[in-house]
């Protein structure tokens, strides 16, 4: 019984220690990986308390103060105002799936995507064993994007795909910025909008920040009214990178609250995202059952504001 009692106050006073330490990551990234598992903190904080058995002391100030820095972060992501759409506009629903290099059945989550009905699929690390795959989707959806060897993204569209590319490009057609893939889609019933999806590097990668960077500095110079962003970002609304890049992609608003889709069978970390321009206003978002997968795929459905 002791034994227990003290494992349960290691295990709230080391929840307390990295819930803090997670705060830092603004200062020193390499704590900002800590905080993608903040929310657990919590949770291990209190599961020590219950397991310390007891109801006063050193125990119950450690549990309030580790789920003190939870929330400070995660209240303002539930708060966080998402806009609505507009009732009675046009909807499109939009899907994106980071399908794995080592997907262990490629058929099912080919047929997950299909029976989603999505009008545009945004879709990450296609090039493993999913890639005999692509084919079968495009008997689905009648249009899709190229991309050039060694890229592992692919946009399909239920609707026609105007123009697209590896990389942005000007008014003048010169290619600029991080490669990253996109297509300008005709929807009906309104004016053609762009779909950009893209996957960022782990945040334990100096790669990462970088590409950030790169990514919002090339969205900065396109009109971004209808812009689409999605991807596999590996970084959670509890990480300080994520509550930069919100700052550094605006006027886009990210439409995905705390989705958890990483890894498939015991989802704990949103770590897929999508982002939308101010043309556009959330009318529901949610993650999708599990595939062959180690992502989850997300379905997010917006219509004009």
């Amino acid at each position: 019984m002791k034994f227990v009692r003290a494992f349960g106050v290691l295990l709230t006073g080391g929840a307390c220690l990295c819930a803090w330490l997670s705060l830092g990551g603004r200062f020193v990234p390499a704590l900002d990986a800590l905080a993608s598992f903040l929310p657990l903190f919590g949770i291990v904080a209190l599961l020590g308390l219950l397991l310390a058995r007891r109801r006063g002391g050193w125990t119950i100030g450690a549990a309030s103060l580790a789920l003190l820095p939870v929330a400070i972060v995660v209240a303002p992501e539930l708060a966080r105002e998402i806009p609505a759409a507009r009732p009675g506009t046009p909807q499109v629903r939009v899907l994106t799936h980071n399908l794995w290099v080592d997907n262990a059945d490629p058929a099912d989550s080919a047929q997950a995507i299909i029976d989603a009905k999505p009008d545009i699929v945004m879709l990450q690390e296609v090039d493993g064993s999913f890639a005999p795959m692509l084919a079968a989707l495009g008997q689905h959806f009648a249009y899709a994007t190229k991309c050039p060897p060694g890229c592992a993204l692919a946009i399909f569209s239920r609707w026609p795909i105007v123009d697209s590319d590896y990389f942005l490009k000007d008014a003048k057609g010169r290619k600029f910025g991080p490669p990253l893939l996109w297509a300008r889609v005709m929807g009906p019933g309104r004016p053609p909008f762009t779909a950009v999806t893209l996957h960022y590097p782990w945040p334990t990668s100096r790669d990462q920040a970088v590409r950030r960077r790169d990514v919002a500095r090339a969205l900065s110079r396109i009109d971004r009214g209808s812009l689409i962003v999605a991807g596999d970002m590996n970084l959670t609304p509890w990480a300080a990178a994520m509550r930069e890049q919100d700052r550094a992609l605006a006027p886009l608003t990210r439409m995905t609250r705390a989705l958890p889709s990483w890894p498939r069978v015991f989802p704990v970390l949103p770590i897929d995202q999508l982002y939308a321009g101010p043309d556009w206003g959330l009318v529901s978002g949610r993650a999708l059952a599990a595939t062959g997968s180690d992502h989850r795929p997300l379905l997010v459905t917006l219509a004009s504001r």
